[in-house]
Protein backbone atom coordinates (compact mmCIF):
# COMPACT_ATOMS: atom_id res chain seq x y z
CA UNK A 1 0.00 0.00 0.00
CA UNK A 2 2.49 2.62 1.08
CA UNK A 3 4.14 1.98 -2.77
CA UNK A 4 1.15 2.40 -4.23
CA UNK A 5 0.67 5.57 -2.99
CA UNK A 6 4.31 6.89 -2.89
CA UNK A 7 3.35 5.75 -7.18
CA UNK A 8 0.17 8.27 -7.09
CA UNK A 9 2.17 11.29 -5.37
CA UNK A 10 4.85 11.19 -7.68
CA UNK A 11 1.96 10.93 -10.39
CA UNK A 12 0.73 13.32 -9.47
CA UNK A 13 4.04 15.44 -8.90
CA UNK A 14 4.87 14.60 -12.51
CA UNK A 15 1.33 16.02 -14.20
CA UNK A 16 1.45 19.34 -12.18
CA UNK A 17 5.15 19.64 -13.24
CA UNK A 18 4.64 19.29 -17.05
CA UNK A 19 1.38 21.59 -16.44
CA UNK A 20 3.40 24.23 -15.43
CA UNK A 21 6.20 23.43 -18.14
CA UNK A 22 3.23 24.40 -20.91
CA UNK A 23 1.96 27.62 -18.70
CA UNK A 24 5.63 29.40 -18.96
CA UNK A 25 6.00 28.11 -22.49
CA UNK A 26 2.39 29.86 -23.33
CA UNK A 27 3.33 33.22 -20.92
CA UNK A 28 7.10 33.28 -23.32
CA UNK A 29 4.96 33.04 -26.32
CA UNK A 30 2.30 35.44 -25.63
CA UNK A 31 4.94 38.25 -24.11
CA UNK A 32 7.11 37.86 -27.28
CA UNK A 33 3.79 38.20 -29.14
CA UNK A 34 2.58 40.98 -27.50
CA UNK A 35 6.51 42.46 -27.92
CA UNK A 36 6.13 42.09 -31.57
CA UNK A 37 2.76 44.00 -31.82
CA UNK A 38 3.97 46.91 -30.21
CA UNK A 39 6.37 47.76 -32.52
CA UNK A 40 5.54 50.98 -33.72
CA UNK A 41 7.09 52.62 -36.47
CA UNK A 42 8.46 56.13 -36.34
CA UNK A 43 6.16 58.84 -37.65
CA UNK A 44 6.82 59.76 -41.15
CA UNK A 45 5.83 63.79 -41.27
CA UNK A 46 7.72 63.80 -44.87
CA UNK A 47 5.53 66.86 -46.58
CA UNK A 48 4.06 68.11 -43.89
CA UNK A 49 3.78 72.13 -43.82
CA UNK A 50 4.55 73.18 -40.30
CA UNK A 51 2.73 76.89 -38.74
CA UNK A 52 5.91 77.45 -37.39
CA UNK A 53 9.42 76.23 -37.63
CA UNK A 54 10.11 75.30 -33.74
CA UNK A 55 8.29 73.45 -31.48
CA UNK A 56 6.24 76.09 -29.25
CA UNK A 57 7.03 74.73 -26.11
CA UNK A 58 10.27 74.16 -25.82
CA UNK A 59 12.08 75.88 -28.90
CA UNK A 60 13.34 72.81 -30.70
CA UNK A 61 13.14 73.47 -34.21
CA UNK A 62 10.76 70.91 -36.25
CA UNK A 63 13.73 70.32 -38.40
CA UNK A 64 15.47 67.85 -36.00
CA UNK A 65 12.68 65.98 -35.81
CA UNK A 66 8.85 65.85 -34.91
CA UNK A 67 7.33 63.15 -33.07
CA UNK A 68 3.58 64.46 -32.56
CA UNK A 69 1.30 67.06 -34.21
CA UNK A 70 -1.72 69.02 -33.31
CA UNK A 71 -4.36 70.65 -35.06
CA UNK A 72 -5.28 73.74 -34.07
CA UNK A 73 -7.48 76.55 -35.74
CA UNK A 74 -6.85 75.07 -39.22
CA UNK A 75 -3.12 74.61 -38.80
CA UNK A 76 -0.32 71.87 -38.17
CA UNK A 77 1.90 72.42 -35.10
CA UNK A 78 4.84 70.28 -34.64
CA UNK A 79 6.62 69.00 -31.60
CA UNK A 80 9.38 67.23 -30.45
CA UNK A 81 7.80 64.91 -27.97
CA UNK A 82 4.42 64.31 -26.78
CA UNK A 83 5.26 65.75 -23.71
CA UNK A 84 5.51 68.96 -25.60
CA UNK A 85 2.39 68.59 -27.19
CA UNK A 86 0.56 68.18 -24.40
CA UNK A 87 1.66 71.20 -22.75
CA UNK A 88 0.45 73.08 -25.63
CA UNK A 89 -2.43 71.19 -25.76
CA UNK A 90 -3.80 72.79 -22.12
CA UNK A 91 -3.50 76.36 -23.11
CA UNK A 92 -2.42 76.56 -26.90
CA UNK A 93 -3.04 80.25 -26.94
CA UNK A 94 -0.41 81.32 -24.43
CA UNK A 95 1.93 79.26 -26.18
CA UNK A 96 0.81 81.08 -29.81
CA UNK A 97 1.13 84.77 -28.17
CA UNK A 98 4.44 83.81 -26.67
CA UNK A 99 5.56 82.57 -30.35
CA UNK A 100 4.81 85.70 -32.21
Amino acid sequence: MYKEITAAVLFAQLLISCSGDKQKKEQAESVQKRDTMTVIPEPSFTGVVFDYRKDLVCGMPVSAGVSDTVHYQGKIYGFCAVECKDEFVKDPVLYLTEGK
